[in-house]
């Protein structure tokens, strides 16, 4: 669904009118399209390129996400922020219940996003802080225990 919003986003603007994701029927027609999208994050390359930024980032760390996110309407290959599992004993647990969010705005400690379990909610951000040296991130029920990484969607 992520992805999919991407897509509506960058069609408003090319100038393309479409309704948005949240108030369309559930056809099969529309069903096909969300696979497409979402299955454009499963391609080698972002696999290669999210599983490099989750190494390297020591196991999803939020250390590094403010510097290096690329946002819609600003960059052509914008992010979308991931949650999931961090390199500790909750790994499995978190890994089946990884979520992803669209940014859209930073300002300051806070990034604003786009939840597709929350298609209308304007005012949903991530929060980052600043604890003893290292980042941390809250945004939810994603907090400590979780990791944070930056996945683009073209393959």
């Amino acid at each position: 669904m992520a992805a999919a919003s991407l897509l509506c986003f960058a069609d408003r603007m090319a100038g393309t009118r479409r309704s948005p994701l949240a108030d369309l029927s559930l056809t099969p027609a529309l069903l096909d399209t969300l696979r497409k999208y979402h299955s454009q994050q499963y391609g080698p390359r972002v696999v290669s390129a999210t599983v490099w930024d989750w190494a390297t980032s020591g196991g999803g760390r939020a250390e590094h996400i403010l510097g290096r996110m690329r946002l819609p309407g600003v960059d052509s290959d914008p992010h979308i922020l991931c949650f999931g599992p961090a390199l500790n004993r909750r790994f499995f647990y978190c890994f089946a219940r990884a979520h992803a969010v669209v940014p859209y705005r930073v300002e300051e400690e806070r990034v604003y996003v786009y939840d597709p379990n929350y298609p209308r909610d304007r005012g949903r951000f991530v929060e980052f802080r600043r604890d003893s040296g290292s980042v941390g991130f809250a945004y939810g029920g994603f907090r400590e225990g979780w990791g944070i990484t930056l996945v683009f969607i073209r393959g």
